[in-house]
């Protein structure tokens, strides 16, 4: 029984084709939990170690295969900050800062935002935290209220309006 010698290409060949392997199960496995953008997989690929050029490939072999999409990251990280009471251009800017490419983020923006009513949801917002709206006599508590929605990116007019009604 004669043993094959491998050289040092062959032995790189084969730790890197692992490394790629484990590289990309590793994103596929991140990828069933939540969408990401490509930068932020990269930070998770580095953290992990794995080399400059596997981190490459790994993101190329993601997008080539519709697993890691810059689009549905925007729309999934946009949709979810609205659904929490933010303001459009609010968790657009957080989205730009988390590091999803602009164009994805406006165009999804763009989508989202037909049937935004700004109005409507800073008052869902107030309803679902102060229901009976019991506290709301008090001075202290309606500029609690203001500065809340303010946090959350509405604008001094719609704050305005939205705490008059009530």
């Amino acid at each position: 029984m004669r043993r094959r010698l491998l050289n040092k290409e062959q032995v790189s060949t084969e730790q890197l084709s692992a490394e790629k392997k484990a590289a990309y199960h590793y994103a596929v496995r991140l990828l069933t939990h939540r969408e990401f953008c490509e930068s932020d997989m990269r930070q998770r690929l580095a953290g992990r170690e794995f080399e400059d050029t596997v981190i490459s490939w790994t993101i190329n072999q993601l997008q080539q295969d519709g697993y890691l999409s810059e689009m549905r990251f925007a729309e999934s990280y946009l949709r979810s900050r609205l659904k929490k009471g933010e303001a459009p251009w609010l968790a657009a800017k957080r989205a730009e800062q988390k590091g999803a490419r602009s164009d994805a983020v406006q165009a999804a923006l763009a989508e989202l935002c037909e049937n935004y009513n700004a109005e409507q949801a800073a008052h869902d917002l107030i309803q679902t935290r102060d229901p009976g709206g019991l506290r709301f006599d008090e001075e202290r508590v309606w500029q609690r209220q203001a500065r809340f929605l303010r946090n959350k990116g509405f604008n001094a007019d719609i704050i305005l309006r939205v705490l008059k009604q009530r």
